[in-house]
């Protein structure tokens, strides 16, 4: 880091960095990734728009107002900024299906997308520059992610809700041309909205998706009051009391992740489209239980199964046992190893359908969940967060041992999925909301997004 940026605060260079990068300065393989991200996350969100815990929340959410300026999705309405954010963000994460990122260890665009959307929405903005807002989102909410080395979460903290709403934030700023002072505000008054605990998955609670929306709806009310010189804090990262030492583990982070090679490397075009409706802990393991799948293991034929997997993916998968043998919800069957394998083995399928509250009561996937047991693997924890590995081990009655193994699950960069697959995973999560034309439609749209004189095309289609 040069003498110039150790001067300043953290809060200083980013906010620099967003108010000051042009559109024509990304990288066009940054353009390109950000729309498979677009087209994901609206697959996503229009998925679950009909789920019980949408409902309430839209239920709530209506009777408290809103203006009609900014689209609901799969909804048919319009109400503020703020509340289509809470309520697209809220949606977009239900599945826990969208999209991560490993060392961030974060959902990316589900707390970023909504609130730059429904900015844009309002301001009738181009493609092109929700774009660029997006991109400049992501990309802070990932670095501030990744200066916590992966631990933060050993301090019960969700990335995605406590580093989500810098970068809906910073997303907002750039869309609204904020200048760096004011954008300066903006990212601190977010500072005071920074929330996202672990618990939120206890007793297979709904409220992990609020951590998507609340990140959404806050990066969209910071950003307006900064419009107004509302004054934040230039320090609220990096001062004496400021949060990234709060939410490290043990003081395990690194300032450095945050500005070195900012501008130059670009972290978002490493987030990884999911291809299971699971914990991004558990898409190794499902992984690999497709694999054993696919050379010839079937439910009746288990004797039993152990998955070689690193500390904190047992922690959360295999904890409490009993509910995640026999998950309760379909947010205990998110975070359910022995979920993740079961159903990967009894269906060859690991979608939404798949972890679906209708699917709990499946006697053949819950008979399978009480042969897979777990071990420790040191050399998997070695590799965290760089990679996630995960070994599955299936004997068979019959006396045979089968094995697959993954360092990086399906979507990750080097194991990445195809543009057909993108499109077939939209079009599973939006069939039953959209027609055939107006899918279509939505994915021209989003073919060429900076081609767009208002964003509003996009948004009549998704509402």
């Amino acid at each position: 880091m040069d003498q110039s940026v150790k001067e300043k605060t953290l809060v200083q260079v980013l906010a620099e960095f967003v108010a000051n990068q042009k559109y024509e300065n990304l990288p066009l393989e940054a353009v390109r990734k950000v729309k498979e991200y677009v087209l994901d996350v609206i697959g996503c969100t229009v998925g679950a728009s009909k789920e019980p815990e949408v409902n309430v929340l839209t239920e709530v959410l209506q009777a408290l107002g809103g203006s009609g300026q900014s689209s609901v999705f799969a909804q048919g309405f319009k109400t503020s900024a703020t509340h289509a954010a809470m309520l697209n963000g809220t949606m977009g994460h239900a599945f826990d299906f969208d999209d991560d990122h490993r060392e961030g260890t974060m959902h990316p665009s589900v707390a970023v997308f909504p609130a730059v959307f429904a900015m844009a929405e309002e301001k009738g903005a181009s493609g092109k520059d929700f774009i660029r807002a997006l991109i400049l989102g992501l990309e802070v909410m990932i670095r501030l992610g990744e200066s916590l080395l992966g631990k933060a979460y050993y301090q019960g903290f969700h990335l995605t809700g406590v580093c989500g709403i810098f970068g809906a934030v910073a997303g907002c700023a750039a869309l609204m041309g904020l200048d760096p002072i004011r954008t300066k505000y903006a990212i601190g008054i977010a500072g005071s909205f920074s929330a996202g605990t672990l618990e939120c998955i206890g007793e297979g609670a709904w409220q992990k998706p609020l951590q998507a929306g609340q990140p959404a709806m806050g990066g969209v009310l910071s950003a307006l009051l900064a419009e107004k010189n509302y004054l934040g804090s230039g320090t609220v990262l990096d001062g004496q009391r400021g949060l990234i030492k709060a939410w490290s583990f043990k003081d395990q982070f690194d300032y450095g992740r945050i500005t070195k090679t900012l501008g130059k490397k670009w972290e978002m075009m490493d987030t990884s489209i999911k291809v299971h409706a699971c914990c991004r802990f558990a898409g190794p393991a499902a992984d690999c239980a497709l694999d054993l799948y696919r050379q010839g293991v079937r439910a009746k034929d288990v004797k039993k199964i152990v998955a070689k997997m690193g500390d904190w993916a047992i922690k959360t998968l295999a904890n409490p046992e009993d509910r995640k043998r026999r998950p309760q919800t379909y947010v205990d069957a998110q975070f359910s190893l022995f979920w993740a394998i079961a159903v990967a083995i009894c269906k060859n399928r690991t979608g939404a359908d798949e972890f679906s509250t209708k699917a709990l009561n499946d006697p053949d996937v819950l008979a399978l969940a009480q042969k897979i047991g777990w071990e420790f693997d040191p050399a998997a924890e070695a590799m965290y967060p760089r990679a996630y590995p995960a070994t599955v081990v299936a004997e068979l009655n019959d006396g045979r041992r089968l094995q697959a193994h993954v360092d990086y699950p399906k979507g990750d960069p080097e194991n990445p999925v195809t543009r057909d697959e993108i499109i077939a995973k939209f079009h599973g999560l939006t069939k039953n909301y959209f027609d055939s034309t107006r899918r279509e439609k939505i994915i021209a749209k989003v073919n060429r997004l900076e081609e767009l004189p208002n964003i509003a095309e996009l948004a009549d289609l998704v509402r």
